[in-house]
């Protein structure tokens, strides 16, 4: 069995460079903080003056002096004041932006918008985002890193990923990254990686279209490098303060290098290449499953699966599977369980699996 230091080098050959980058680009960017003056109001009647950071699954994020960032179930709270620009979501997907009106009535946000006030039932309101040049602030990021041993067959296992969210009004740019190595004594060691850059345009009744760019790698497929280019249109079925449900449906082309045997064909004479590239399309399908609960331990379940029909393979069909379930352990770190699956039922090399899939036990960190 590898070493430690010699598996987790692996882990991270391909996609260090790029992961460093990002990062060092998000954190180079200016952390502009609003005043802290806007004004949170709970039902039992105490008030908090801090600045608002975002709402979402259920959570509102907010900083203050004394406290730092800190996360406030959204249910406890009566209503709220900010002098902010805002952006408010409902769960019908009908979005309002401008400064949040203090109200005498309770379980309500007012939205003034410039061109009127809007009042909107608290229970109503799912996401809420200050949409201004904040630097830093305006990205989401979680970086998440994983390491598992078993000492039956000297089996070890590390991983690393990043994923990092900029929103506007109506626009989501999204870049993940990841790279899971497998090692064990009994057999050689395996890799899977992969890179996606998605933008989203959001329109009115929770309605989305997308297009993204991914490459991917898996040795166990005995894929040297897939890349795929494609769109989709999609809607959020279900969109609320604890659970998110989304389903998209659109087209793509790839390109895939995948090994095959090397060695001489008998007829005619020739050498046959250690690889080979086809190009495909495929139709996408997808669905995004999202729960979270604030009960203690909170919890945060998510569940995405992709399938990949082809349209110039007769027969052939991909899919990706991944679930993950994460704890908070403190405030923005989180311990988890992720299953990850791949599927091809007809993949391109004669000696490939026609399936990958693996647990990882990971830590996240949001910021």
């Amino acid at each position: 069995m590898k070493e430690l230091p010699e598996l987790i080098e692996r882990s991270v050959r391909k996609s260090t460079a790029l992961l460093t980058m990002v990062i060092i680009a998000v954190l180079s960017l200016p952390a502009m903080a609003a005043p802290k003056t806007d004004i949170i109001v709970f039902k039992n009647g105490d008030k908090l003056t801090g600045e608002i950071k975002s709402l979402k699954r259920g959570r509102l994020s907010f900083n203050t002096d004394a406290t730092g960032t800190i996360s406030i179930e959204w249910a406890e709270i009566s209503h709220i004041e900010s002098l902010q620009n805002i952006q408010v979501e409902t769960s019908t997907g009908t979005r309002f932006f401008g400064h949040l009106e203090p109200s005498e009535e309770k379980d309500v946000v007012v939205v003034n918008t410039g061109n009127g006030l809007q009042t909107l039932d608290d229970a109503d309101v799912i996401l809420m985002n200050p949409i201004e040049d904040r630097g830093i602030g305006a990205f989401d990021v979680d970086l998440t890193v994983g390491y598992n041993f078993a000492k039956a067959g000297g089996v070890t296992q590390a991983n690393l990923g990043i994923d990092v969210d900029y929103r506007t009004r109506v626009r989501i740019y999204s870049f993940t990254a990841g790279t899971t190595v497998n090692d064990s004594e009994e057999q050689d060691s395996s890799q899977r990686a992969n890179v996606g850059l998605q933008y989203k345009r959001l329109w009115r009744n929770r309605w989305f279209v997308s297009g993204s760019l991914t490459a991917d790698q898996n040795d166990e497929l005995d894929l040297n490098l897939r890349t795929s280019l494609g769109g989709t249109a999609g809607r959020y079925l279900i969109q609320s303060n604890s659970m998110l449900l989304s389903m998209a449906a659109g087209l793509q082309v790839s390109r895939e290098d995948v090994d095959i045997e090397a060695g001489i064909a008998p007829i005619p004479p020739i050498e046959v290449p250690a690889s080979e590239t086809t190009d495909s399309i495929e139709a996408v399908l997808s669905v995004d499953w999202d729960w979270f609960r604030f009960d203690a331990p909170e919890l945060d379940w998510s569940t995405t699966l992709d399938v990949f029909p082809s349209l110039t393979e007769s027969g052939r069909v991909r899919a990706n599977f991944d679930t993950s379930i994460k704890w908070e352990l403190i405030n923005d770190l989180k311990w988890g369980l992720s299953f990850y699956s791949s599927f091809d039922n007809k993949p391109q090399s004669d000696t490939a699996s026609t399936s990958d899939y693996g647990v990882n036990t990971t830590l996240t960190y949001e910021f």
